[in-house]
């Protein structure tokens, strides 16, 4: 329930609270998200959705998840197919273990929000909850596409780590361990980094980093176990028994397998033992991967009993699962098997496993130590054979030979020597008919990618040839005075247009593209021809002088942020496509009527100027930044091909607005 607060809100206020609350939410001040939330709410004068799904993700990041889980369901009572609020109500489940129905929530509204960076990576880290890696992928790429950040690329970690990837998740781990701007951010990496370094053998490293992380107070409850089974590993066994105190009575399924885990290294078989069927009956769904390390746990447990049978039947369990051939974890399951071959006395089946094992891990040092052992063992064994297949073939010579003087069949040695003479042909021509398919197989796969070859590059010939055609049409006479480097950029955007019209190319990805040509034209052919008549005229300190709103010492506030670019002690940057639209819709006002002059002497003429100011504006309102006006950040093709018209083939009934500018520069 939203508290209720005296008095009610006008929609100005209520906004500015919404956006209070925002940079609240940035900063981690969730107390006071719901506290500049409330009076928003119970006025009841701001769209819904966003403010109901702030305040709830606030409750849940309190701790007060189930007051957060009633919030949103009650808000969906009335509004049943709100996108928002259904990916916010699925989070939650996910983060309360109820990660099939959150999962199914999401996936509803999953193509409302197919742009939304931040629902997409939540949707992928829900996925990894449920062992759906390839689907959690394909939703990170699309959030990289979709403007996605560090919070992506760490589910992409995740990711990765889960396919046993370890050296490409650590990899993006420490990137945002060390650069990301959250510090929330940068302790789970560092929580991922270490995770990856145990997961390599790197039980020091890994420790060195929870160590860090405990003393800045950033290690998690859930961190607590891995850091105890790196303490272990590295042979501080005081601080994993410390450790493992630590995380007390809530242990999770997965905490009671590490620390069955560390009692295995302990050489504690029985209490391992104890440890999984803790973690058997523990309540709530256990991440992927758990059914095989809980295997592989409990067949070396009891493989240490002496239980060589029922170590067996667990370890083939283990073997059977997909976990089995993944680089790092895959190699558990191969050790223990070739520890039961050895012990078993088949040193080969033991050799091979051992051989597999370190192929998924070569850091594995105890498959190393296992292997050296099973290898002089297995040469002793060959060696004997060896010696053993001499002797009986020395016996049967010697019994051959009297066969040959006995029976003396000179013509049956003939047979066999021409079956001999047709069988070496038979093999030949075998042979030869393999070779002739191999190179049929070549030249047909060298023709398939030289096709597919010559297809790419002529597409990327026409795309070309296109974009030149059209922009030499636009441009016309113009385009001679047109600056080099605006001329590629303008290039650029319509060769990724002519592509975009037969790929999946987003039409905000091209957007980006024309609207950063927009701003650059508008820089090089008004701001810095302003510039320089300014500079021609002898006017600018004139010009600075009338745009002075106020003037407190050497601090100066001008009329119109766009004069700030033309006072060289504030070394300011370029006006923005804002400021440009700005100055142009208000440059009659005296402050700048300079800039009008100087307007009005490139023989543009009024009605284009207005115009322009319009189409500046709204190029930044809906491709450079619709989110901060309030417009939906899936840009239709549609809109971008009606400012494509605009901008370069026609505009007010006259060649387009770049055209203009070069004609009337």
């Amino acid at each position: 329930m939203v508290p209720r607060v005296a008095g009610r809100l006008n929609k100005r206020k209520a906004a500015a609270q919404l956006d209070q609350a925002r940079l609240l939410a940035q900063t981690g001040a969730w107390e006071r998200v719901l506290v500049a939330l409330a009076p928003a709410l119970e006025a009841k004068v701001l769209p819904a959705t966003e403010a109901e799904s702030l305040y709830a993700e606030a409750l849940e990041r309190l701790g007060r998840k189930a007051e957060a889980r009633a919030f949103l369901e009650k808000a969906l009572t009335t509004r049943k197919d709100d996108p928002n609020l259904t990916a916010r109500l699925g989070i939650l489940l996910v983060h309360a273990n109820e990660s099939a129905r959150g999962v199914e929530l999401m996936s509803r509204v999953r193509h409302q929000l197919k742009r939304e960076p931040t629902f997409l990576t939540n949707y992928a880290a829900a996925l990894l909850k449920l062992g759906r890696v390839d689907e959690a992928e394909t939703a990170l790429a699309t959030a990289m596409l979709t403007g996605g950040g560090d919070d992506t690329r760490l589910v992409f970690a995740l990711a990765k780590a889960q396919k046993g990837d370890a050296t490409g998740a650590e990899a993006i781990a420490i990137q945002i361990g060390t650069q990301s701007k959250d510090a929330h951010l940068r302790a789970t990496a560092r929580a991922i980094e270490a995770d990856c370094r145990l997961m390599q053998g790197d039980a020091r490293g890994a420790l060195e980093r929870f160590r860090a992380l405990d003393a800045e107070g950033r290690l998690e409850a859930d961190h607590l176990p891995h850091a105890a089974l790196a303490a272990q590993l590295a042979g501080d066994e005081t601080l994993a028994n410390a450790l493992i105190q630590r995380r007390g009575a809530s242990a999770s399924a997965e905490d009671r397998l590490l620390f069955a885990q560390v009692a295995l290294s302990r050489s504690r078989p029985i209490d391992a033992l104890f440890e999984l069927d803790q973690a058997a009956k523990a309540v709530g769904e256990k991440l992927p991967g758990y059914e095989y390390e809980a295997s592989v746990a409990r067949g070396r447990a009891l493989r240490l009993l002496g239980r060589a049978s029922d170590a067996r039947a667990q370890i083939e369990r283990a073997k059977a699962m997909p976990e089995a051939e993944l680089k790092l974890l895959g190699a558990r399951v191969w050790l223990e098997l070739g520890h039961l071959g050895a012990e078993a006395g088949d040193f080969e089946l033991a050799d091979a496993a051992f051989a597999r094992a370190l192929e998924l891990d070569p850091n594995e040092a105890e498959a190393r130590l296992a292997r050296q052992s099973s290898s002089r063992k297995t040469a002793w064994k060959t060696e004997l054979k060896q010696s053993s297949e001499a002797r009986l073939e020395a016996v049967k010579s010697e019994a051959e030979a009297m066969k040959r003087r006995f029976l003396a069949r000179e013509g049956e040695l003939e047979q066999m020597r021409r079956e001999l003479q047709r069988l070496k042909s038979l093999s030949a021509d075998a042979e030869q008919r393999a070779q002739e398919l191999e190179r049929e197989a070549k030249k047909v796969k060298d023709e398939q990618a030289r096709r597919l070859r010559e297809e790419l590059e002529a597409q990327e010939r026409d795309s070309e040839e296109k974009a030149r055609e059209v922009v030499d049409q636009a441009l016309g006479a113009a385009l001679s005075a047109c600056p080099d480097t605006l001329l590629r950029m303008v290039l650029v955007a319509e060769r990724t247009y002519q592509k975009g019209l037969y790929s999946e190319l987003p039409a905000a990805a091209v957007a980006v593209l024309f609207s950063g040509a927009l701003e650059r034209s508008l820089f090089l052919l008004l701001v810095q021809r302003f510039n320089e008549w300014l500079e021609q005229h002898d006017r600018r300190a004139q010009f600075l002088k009338g745009a002075i709103r106020e003037k407190r010492g050497r601090r100066v506030e001008y009329f119109d942020r766009f004069v700030e670019a033309f006072d060289r002690s504030l070394d300011a940057k370029a006006p923005s496509l804002g400021e440009v639209s700005r100055a142009l819709s208000r440059r009659r006002e005296a402050p700048l009527a300079d800039f009008n002059a100087f307007l009005q002497s490139t023989g543009l003429g009024d009605g284009f100027l207005d115009a322009l100011a319009g189409f500046v504006q709204s190029a930044k309102e809906r491709l450079r930044d619709p989110v901060a006006h309030g417009l939906a950040i899936d840009l239709s093709w549609d809109e971008l091909r009606d400012f494509r018209k605009a901008f370069l083939l026609e505009f007010r009934a006259g060649p387009g607005v770049l055209a203009q500018l070069l004609g009337g520069s």
